[in-house]
């Protein structure tokens, strides 16, 4: 018996806690349970059973014998867990009664929890309740834990971290991994490309210190607000990076994958222009560089490892990207969004994602979909909300099933005691892809909110479904556009004012999906393109908060239907308190997207105007108008909220400031 077998009676334990006549239990792999070939022969259970490869489940009563079976390990966790969703559900065990299905995608790669690290037991039950199949084990944002020297120390550079804190992030690995091998779970690593003095937001005392961490012979500029960077082209340094190799999948054999990200959130390379070892070599090929040797060396000590790129800044030269991609091994891959980072709203399929995706199958590669399946990183951030768009999560699923993607990632953590509906979305559309969203969202609405409250929810979440459709052409200043990045918060739409430099510099490459045109490259009609999305989304974020107060209203204190999901220590929501929390996410998207959106509007008219301040004031009046009555509401709310910091004194300011210019 395997860890999952034993995880899988613990849990098949819970499932049963209500049936008291005795019957007879067959549990296990589908291959070696000698009654399931006759079943199969009788029409009993599906064929699919004993097909290697794809994770597939069945549940059937027959003869008074019970048989739950899968054909992976993983497989029978998920038996389990349909029998237990079906019973709790009202079924009962009769003649007839029979659940099966097959997951798609051969990865489904999701964070256990973002913080704290490296979480809990019961975060790892609850990623494998929605359908993973990997855990990525860490973040990019998570310091050490995302360099392998942040677990391993080499007698090459044993100063690179402190020796305390890589051995709390050995432990909290081992135990993560630990978990997942109990779960049937692969696991993944998430690294930024190599060690970097760090950006702005890091303290000069320990910026000062990375200095000594290693020999200034092998520390070069990066030619950004980095500074100094490991210098991958020198030979201590690939020397050192080879035994931090062997001695991390020394411990950690588990690892399958490396994610591997770069020019952002610590990671860089040398300045082509000053670097003595890497001169004349541009950013592109030391990333290749790297990725070839992590892939060859790495290969050496942890057979089939794979080592994963991402299009997030280095898309931006198209051509650039398809051909360094097509030159990298068969053992590396992508793991890619349509617009940086996979963005809630964006639906997006055009032309680049099918040019990457065709390059990596003839090259062998492996072609994940870097998407949001949880929270956003484009919606207002630290308000304890829940957003839910399980609509949303149909139409991106469906999406990478189309693209015939090897696996799909989702990029952030969840908090799993919050039983978010996205999370059962999952699960439902990677065992049917094709399955129609509004039915699926439909059930999952009922079930989890009661008749009355679910069909009320089941309209918000139409309707918010509608306004991401809007949104999803026009993520061109992706994360600028979006309320937790946008500057326009701090920079007033007055002459003088706007933000031209930056978002002329970063305003993204144009895509083509069919006849649809994505990021115009002309200037003003991009900033109109942003205006007039939000414009358009406005009234279905109007319509999702009115029918989530009235499922607010009609909603109860009883606990979420899918709360057996979590079994950590945390207390779930009430349906009530579910529902509040998703009202609260749709509320502060409403209002702060409706000022962005003006904005947006008023930078295109400012530029239309050649930048005339007279005919600015004249034409703009009306829009600066409805700007800051937009200010206004979103100070009121978050006045009352008390909550994202400043931003109520900051919204008030600009209302002043327009209001004045008014005057």
């Amino acid at each position: 018996m395997n860890r999952v077998h034993r995880t899988a009676l613990a849990e098949l334990d819970l499932a049963l806690a209500g049936q008291t006549r005795p019957f007879k239990l067959e549990l296990g792999l589908a291959a070696e349970v000698a009654q399931v070939q006759p079943l199969i022969d009788q029409g009993l259970i599906p064929p699919g059973i004993l097909l290697p490869g794809a994770d597939t489940f069945a549940v059937r009563w027959h003869e008074e014998t019970l048989y739950v079976l899968g054909s992976t390990p993983r497989g029978l966790l998920h038996a389990v867990y349909a029998l237990q969703e079906s019973l709790l559900g009202g079924a009962s065990l009769t003649d007839g009664f029979q659940l099966c299905g097959t997951f798609h995608f051969k990865a489904r790669i999701f964070h256990a929890r973002f913080h704290p690290w490296p979480g809990h037991r019961a975060d790892v039950r609850y990623i494998a309740h929605l359908g993973a199949t990997h855990c990525l084990v860490d973040h990019d944002w998570q310091d050490t834990r995302r360099s392998l020297q942040g677990y391993v120390t080499s007698p090459l550079f044993p100063d690179a971290v402190d020796p305390e804190e890589v051995a709390a992030n050995r432990a909290g690995l081992r135990r993560l991994l630990d978990d997942c091998t109990d779960y049937g779970l692969g696991a993944m690593l998430w690294l930024t490309e190599l060690p970097c003095q760090g950006g702005p937001w890091v303290p000069a005392g320990e910026r000062e210190k990375f200095l000594s961490r290693y020999d200034p012979e092998v520390l070069s500029d990066s030619g950004t607000y980095e500074g100094k960077v490991l210098c991958f082209g020198h030979p201590r340094v690939q020397s050192y990076y080879r035994d931090l190799l062997s001695r991390f999948f020394a411990e950690f054999p588990e690892i399958e994958t490396f994610f591997v990200f770069g020019l952002d959130s610590g990671g860089e390379f040398c300045d082509p222009q000053i670097c003595p070892h890497c001169r004349g070599l541009s950013h592109f090929a030391q990333r290749d560089r790297l990725v070839c040797f992590l892939v060859e060396e790495g290969g050496k000590v942890r057979p089939n490892l794979r080592v994963l790129t991402t299009g997030w800044k280095w898309d931006r030269t198209t051509e650039d990207f398809l051909r360094h991609q097509a030159r990298l091994p068969a053992a590396s891959g992508v793991y890619l969004a349509a617009e940086k980072d996979g963005w809630q709203c964006e639906r997006q399929s055009h032309d680049f994602l099918h040019a990457v995706r065709r390059i990596c199958r003839e090259q062998g590669q492996t072609f994940i979909g870097y998407d949001n399946f949880h929270w956003g990183d484009d919606t207002v951030h630290g308000l304890g909300d829940i957003q839910d768009f399980p609509l949303g999560i149909g139409a991106k699923i469906k999406r990478w099933h189309a693209l015939e993607a090897d696996g799909l990632f989702d990029h952030w953590g969840n908090s799993p005691e919050d039983i978010w509906c996205n999370s059962i979305a999952c699960r439902d559309f990677f065992l049917n892809p094709q399955a129609d969203p509004a039915v699926v969202a439909r059930q999952i609405a009922l079930r989890q909110f009661g008749a009355e409250a679910g069909a009320e929810v089941l309209r918000a979440w139409v309707a918010l479904e509608q306004a991401h459709v809007e949104l999803s052409p026009a993520c061109i200043w992706s994360p600028g556009q979006w309320p937790g990045w946008y500057e326009g918060r701090r920079h007033w739409p007055l002459p003088g004012q706007f933000r031209d430099e930056g978002l002329r510099a970063h305003q993204a490459p144009t895509r083509q999906e069919g006849d649809l045109t994505y990021n115009p490259a002309d200037f003003i009609l991009a900033l109109q393109t942003v205006s007039d999305a939000w414009a358009r989304a406005r009234p279905h974020y109007r319509a999702a908060v009115d029918a989530l107060q009235t499922a607010l209203s009609l909603a109860t204190d009883a606990p979420v239907f899918y709360h057996f999901w979590w079994n950590g220590s945390e207390a779930t929501p009430t349906c009530r308190d579910h529902i509040r929390r998703q009202l609260l996410h749709v509320e502060s998207m409403a209002i702060v997207g409706e000022e962005i959106g003006l904005h947006f509007g008023l930078h295109a008219l400012w530029e239309t105007l050649g930048h005339d301040a007279a005919a600015f004031r004249s034409q703009g009046e009306s829009l600066l108008r409805a700007d800051s009555v937009a200010c206004r509401a979103a100070d009121h709310f978050f006045q009352r909220l008390g909550k994202p910091k400043d931003w109520a004194r900051l919204y008030a300011a600009k209302a002043v400031a327009v209001e004045n210019y008014l005057k």
